[in-house]
């Protein structure tokens, strides 16, 4: 079954939810190691961009999949936006794929979090190719991949994920 058919709990984010949870696991989840697969995706301005523009250029990059409608996404927001204020001039590079359905509802929740790395959709929701293509089961999901290429961090969140970008890009003395 395809990850299209994968229902979010949308509608029971309540309480203390750590992730936007489907109702059916389908897939594993990528894997460290493997390869990049280019997705091509929209941003708020209505351009067409293709991951591989920003993955594989000698950066790391960290791919924030989350969406307007989920809970656990946005309070998970703080530490992303904290990972890009300190690893940004380390050479780190953070691009947000909304999850969202509604270009009204994604641009809202990017004002109102003031979020300043690009951001792109295919406006798939649940059905997004995109995160089809990394088998994300779930949001929030962040997935880091090296100056290669190669998926160097997945699934982590908060002070896991802030620990793991200084072991992979420590400050120079």
């Amino acid at each position: 079954m395809a990850l299209t058919s994968v229902l979010f709990s949308i509608h029971s984010m309540a309480g203390n939810n750590t992730t936007c949870v489907p109702q059916q696991k389908q897939k594993m989840v990528a894997a460290l190691g493997n390869d990049f697969k280019d997705a091509t995706l929209v941003t708020l301005q209505g351009d067409t961009v293709r991951l591989s523009d920003y993955v594989g250029h000698h950066k790391y990059v960290l791919v924030d999949f989350w969406a307007s409608w989920c809970g656990p996404c946005m309070r998970e927001m703080p530490n992303v936006k904290a990972a890009y204020a300190k690893y940004k001039s380390r050479g780190l590079e953070i691009v947000g794929i909304s999850l969202d359905k509604q270009k009204t509802a994604w641009q809202g929740a990017v004002t109102r979090v003031g979020i300043t790395w690009p951001q792109m959709s295919d406006m798939g929701e649940t059905g997004s190719k995109a995160a089809s293509l990394y088998n994300v089961q779930y949001i929030p999901y962040v997935l880091v991949f090296d100056q290669k290429g190669n998926i160097v961090v997945n699934n982590l969140h908060g002070e896991e994920m802030l620990r793991k970008l200084e072991e992979l890009m420590p400050e120079k003395k």
